[in-house]
């Protein structure tokens, strides 16, 4: 044993030697070497005199995911309105613009699908009118006789030849300014297509062929429902209309376009050129005698 005084070397057991090699595993796992010196921590000065990075600088640098790109807004025209039908100047299409300015082609067109009209008329003579048009106004007679209404048919179809009897008669009366005024000549005349009617109402036969027709029971009700059935009345009310068709107001004269374009022009309240966007046909072109569409 030592002596009293004498010092003890310490004595290395190998459960010590084991403590010391963990010891050292451990530090070289956190990467602390005997020459490192202390951990350096996050901002402190390296011996190169670098800033140590911060945690922060050693995470990725983010990225933004791309968004997709909204597409600028952009005013969207609006469509082009369209309407039920155009004008023709096809004699026998249901369309066919018949005034002073646009006379039929050629002068004495004769349609070729007349049929006589299974209705009360004011004359003896059979009227006809084309065959889709003349069921067309016997529907509309049947509708009126089902509200107690009593129309007659005054004049329906007319050829050239009729036409250029009653405007030469009335020529001779009355002259070309009051003639024109009233009477279309033959050639222009929308009864030679087949598709026009002038009406009369049975209870008022001092109405036939007058502005008064329209103030009938009879007048108010076609005013009111002709279109369901594809007419117009062809030549309406107002100085302005009057400048646009070229006559007075006529509230017994119906023009079949069929229920949809008739339908249209009634809503918008316009006459048949300012529908089809024609220009106005207030006169003739040319006076009678020399009017080239009917003396070439």
């Amino acid at each position: 044993m030592p002596r009293e005084g004498q010092m003890t070397q310490p004595t290395t057991t190998p459960e010590g030697l084991l403590s010391r090699r963990v010891l050292l595993a451990a530090a070289a796992t956190l990467g602390l070497s005997a020459c490192a010196g202390e951990p350096i921590s996050p901002g402190q000065t390296t011996p190169s005199g670098s800033a140590a990075p911060s945690p922060a600088d050693t995470q990725p640098a983010e990225t933004s995911t791309p968004s997709a790109e909204t597409p600028a807004e952009t005013d969207t025209p609006s469509p082009t309105p369209t309407r039920a039908s155009d004008p023709s100047w096809d004699a026998d299409s249901r369309y066919v613009l018949v005034n002073k300015r646009n006379p039929l082609e050629p002068a004495n067109y004769e349609p070729d699908d007349l049929r006589v009209l299974d209705l009360r008329g004011v004359y003896e003579t059979p009227q006809m009118m084309r065959a889709e048009a003349a069921e067309a106004c016997e529907d509309l007679f049947a509708a009126a006789a089902a509200e107690g209404l009593a129309l007659a048919v005054s004049t329906a179809y007319r050829g050239f030849e009729h036409q250029r009897s009653l405007y030469e008669t009335r020529y001779a009366e009355r002259g070309q300014q009051a003639t024109d005024e009233s009477t279309a000549r033959p050639g222009y005349s929308e009864h030679q297509t087949g598709l026009a009617v002038d009406l009369a109402s049975i209870e008022n036969p001092e109405c036939q062929l007058g502005q008064c027709f329209g103030e009938t029971p009879e007048g108010m009700w076609v005013a009111e429902h002709a279109h369901e059935f594809g007419f117009i009345i062809r030549y309406p009310d107002g100085a302005e209309a009057q400048e646009i068709t070229g006559y007075f107001y006529e509230p017994w004269h119906l023009r079949y376009l069929g229920v949809e374009t008739a339908t249209e022009v009634v809503q918008a309240g316009v006459t048949l050129e300012e529908y089809w966007e024609q220009p106005p046909a207030p006169d003739y072109e040319h006076d009678y005698a020399t009017d080239p569409h009917l003396h070439s």
